[in-house]
C-alpha cells in the first residue's frame, strides 16, 4: 500500500477518502483492486498518518456505505485491516466472497492475532500479508495466508528470489507491489511472483508503440468538424456516412438507455437529437474505448481515463468553479498520451482545444490544473496532496464523487462494448 504523505492541512471531521488500484496476474488479467482509503476523523495537525487513521472503523463502514460494487464493479477487493479490526472482527461487514483481508505490516503473530486469523478462515475469508519482511514473528501466520505482498521498490530482486521461492514452496501466492518499471516487472515474473500491482500498469511505456488506426484518425477529424460552427449538419452526416461502422455506432449510442432508448433510423436525426457537444463527448469516449480492446491492462487504463474525466466533471459541478464539460475533457485527455502511445503535445495537435486546456495538460498551469491535480492525487491515494488540493475544502463528499465516477465509467464503457470495432 502506498506510503501516505504528511500534511499540515487540517482534515474535515469524519471525511473519508476511498480510491482503488488494480492488481494483475502474469497474463495481464485484472484479478482484483486494492482499496486505498483514509479517514480524517478529526484535525490532528502535522505529522504522518497512522495506520489506525488510514483504516479506521469510519473508513471501513464508509466503504460499505458507498457500496463495494460501485468501487470495484464486482471484482475482488483487497481491504486493509489493522490488528484492532482483526481482533474485533470488524471485517464481518464484508461478504467473504468479495474481499481479501490484507493484514497490515504492523501485525505480528501473537496468540490473539493467530486465533483471530483462524476465526476469519473458518468464516470463509481469504487472508493476505501486506509488506512481508520475513521476520520470524510472522512464521506462525504463513500457514493461514493465501497471498503475501512484497514491496519490490528499491529491492535487490536477486536476494528477494530466495524469499519468493520459500513462500511458493509453502503454497503461497506472491504479489509484487510498487512495480514501477517493465524491467522490474519482468524480473519479478522470472523469480516467481504471480500477482502484480504498481505504476508500471499506468505508465506510457505499457501501451507505447501502437499506431493510430484510420478509424481513430477519422474520429479525431469528426470531433474537429463537430467543434467547427461553419460545418453544417449535412456535412457531418456525410462524414459519418463515409464510415459505416461509425454510423452504426452512432445509432447504437442514441438508441441506448442513456438517451431513453429512442428509436432513431437516420444519421441526420441522430446528430440533431444528441447535439454536437454531446456527440463530440461520445466520440472521445469511443476513441478512448477503442484502445481498451487490446488487453486488460489497456482496458484498465481506459477505465482510469474515463473515471478521471468524470471525477473532474463532478468536482466542478459540486464546487461551481468552472465549466464541468471542459473539466471532463481535461481529465479524459490527460491519459491520452498513455492510451495512444503519443506525447500529449502530439495528441493536442489533432484536437481543437483552447489554451487553458493545453496549459493544464502540458504545463500543469491555468484554471483547470488544480482540479486535475486533485483528481490525480485522489486516484493515487496521495492523501497529503488531496488535503492540500485547491478544491478539497469545498467538497466534503470526495469518496462519493469518486464512486459515482467509477460507476459512470463502467456503465458508459459497457454501453458501447457491442459497438463495431474502431481499430
Amino acid at each position: 500500500m502506498p506510503t501516505p504523505s504528511s500534511s499540515a492541512a487540517p482534515w474535515h471531521a469524519q471525511q473519508v477518502f476511498v480510491a482503488r488500484q488494480p492488481i494483475f496476474d502474469r497474463d495481464n488479467h485484472r484479478v482484483a483492486y486494492e482499496l486505498l482509503y483514509r479517514s480524517s476523523q478529526q484535525a490532528t495537525g502535522a505529522g504522518s498518518i497512522s495506520s489506525e487513521v488510514m483504516c479506521s472503523d469510519t473508513a471501513l463502514h464508509s466503504v460499505v456505505s458507498i457500496g463495494l460494487d460501485r468501487l470495484t464493479a464486482g471484482v475482488t477487493a483487497f481491504v486493509n485491516v489493522t490488528r484492532e479490526h482483526l481482533l474485533g472482527e470488524l471485517y464481518k461487514i464484508f461478504d467473504p466472497s468479495t474481499v481479501v483481508l490484507e493484514l497490515l505490516e504492523s501485525i505480528d503473530g501473537e496468540p490473539a492475532v493467530l486465533a483471530a486469523c483462524q476465526r476469519a478462515l473458518a468464516e470463509g475469508y481469504t487472508l493476505a500479508l501486506d509488506d512481508y519482511d520475513g521476520r520470524p514473528s510472522l512464521d506462525v501466520l504463513l500457514p493461514l495466508v493465501k497471498i503475501v505482498k512484497l514491496d519490490v521498490l528499491h529491492c535487490d530482486l536477486s536476494a528477494l528470489a530466495v524469499q519468493v521461492q520459500s513462500l511458493r514452496a509453502r503454497g503461497i501466492t506472491v504479489l509484487a507491489e510498487r512495480v514501477e518499471t517493465r524491467e522490474v516487472y519482468d524480473r519479478c515474473v522470472e523469480i516467481g511472483c504471480a500477482l502484480f500491482q504498481g505504476y508500471v500498469f499506468s505508465r506510457p511505456e505499457t501501451l507505447a508503440g501502437r499506431a493510430i488506426s484510420m478509424q481513430q484518425v477519422t474520429m479525431f477529424n469528426i470531433i474537429n468538424l463537430l467543434r467547427d460552427p461553419d460545418v453544417t449538419d449535412s456535412g457531418l452526416e456525410d462524414a459519418f456516412r463515409s464510415h459505416p461502422s461509425l454510423s452504426l455506432a452512432l445509432l447504437r449510442i442514441v438508441n441506448s438507455a442513456s438517451f431513453g432508448a429512442r428509436s432513431v433510423a437516420s444519421i441526420h436525426h441522430a446528430i440533431r437529437l444528441i447535439g454536437r457537444e454531446a456527440l463530440s463527448r461520445w466520440l472521445l469516449v469511443m476513441l478512448v474505448a477503442s484502445v481498451g480492446r487490446d488487453s486488460e491492462v489497456a482496458n484498465e487504463a481506459v477505465t482510469q481515463a474515463m473515471v478521471r474525466g468524470r471525477f473532474c466533471e463532478l468536482l466542478t459541478m459540486q464546487t461551481g468553479n468552472g465549466e464541468p464539460s471542459t473539466r471532463f475533457l481535461v481529465g479524459l485527455l490527460s491519459r491520452m498520451d498513455v492510451l495512444l502511445g503519443l506525447p500529449i503535445a502530439s495528441v493536442l495537435e489533432r484536437l481543437p482545444v483552447d489554451e487553458d486546456v493545453r496549459a493544464a495538460l502540458l504545463r500543469g498551469q491555468g484554471p483547470h490544473a488544480p482540479t486535475l491535480a486533485l483528481a490525480i492525487a485522489y486516484e493515487s491515494g496521495n492523501w497529503g496532496e488531496v488535503d492540500r488540493g485547491e478544491d478539497a475544502d469545498a467538497v466534503e463528499t470526495l469518496s462519493e464523487l469518486y464512486a459515482d465516477a467509477v460507476a459512470w465509467a463502467v456503465e458508459r464503457l459497457g454501453s458501447i462494448v457491442d459497438a463495431p470495432t474502431t481499430r
